[in-house]
């Protein structure tokens, strides 16, 4: 089973004109609705993108975000971080509220986050166009291999992430996108086939 940037576009060509609308807009809209955290509590965006993304492993969008806007108003409100609950791991937790406790520039909150994938998802959300954010999706669309997230089979090596970073750039650069933005419509389209919520 290789790599094959073949499975990402033929995922892609299942997609219908609002998923294509949909995933192109992913990343921007993300980016907004942490522009909005970051404004009611008066937090720079990059910080806020930084929780965000401490937060995302194993925990879905929809929970992801309401979670990290409860540990900014925690933080803001004076609380402890154990005063609040989040559908993420401790150890992801812990680094999200030290981003909080440090207020870290840009680079140095790619340092505490410290991961390929979330580091990825940092620069993505903030707008870095050369950044593709290869999660369990990713790795499952480009070998046309669907397997559980929660699974040891999902794990990627710093090896193979380069592969289906560059699988994704390739595809994009044929198809006339962004590969964050090809990532996303084809992440969109897997959700919708495999029903996953």
């Amino acid at each position: 089973m290789a790599v094959s940037i073949k499975n990402i576009i033929a995922v892609y060509k299942l997609a219908t004109p609002s998923e294509i609308k949909e995933g192109i807009a992913w990343y921007l809209n993300a980016t907004t609705d942490c522009k909005n955290i970051a404004l009611k509590y008066d937090l720079p965006i990059h910080i806020v993108i930084g929780v965000v993304s401490a937060l995302s492993p194993n925990n879905k969008w929809s929970r992801n975000l309401p979670n990290a806007k409860d540990l900014c108003k925690a933080f803001i409100s004076g609380q402890d971080m154990d005063s609040i609950k989040v559908s993420a791991y401790h150890k992801m937790k812990a680094k999200a509220w030290s981003i909080l406790e440090q207020m870290p520039n840009y680079d140095e909150t790619i340092s505490i986050l410290n991961g390929r994938k979330i580091v990825s998802f940092y620069k993505c959300i903030n707008g870095d166009e050369t950044a593709i954010c290869i999660d369990g999706h990713a790795r499952n669309i480009a070998y046309n291999d669907r397997q559980g997230l929660t699974t040891p089979n999902t794990n990627i090596t710093k090896t193979e992430y380069c592969e289906i970073q560059n699988a994704y750039l390739r595809a994009s650069k044929k198809l006339g996108l962004k590969a964050y933005e090809l990532q996303a419509i084809t992440w969109v389209v897997w959700r919708r086939i495999h029903g996953i919520k």
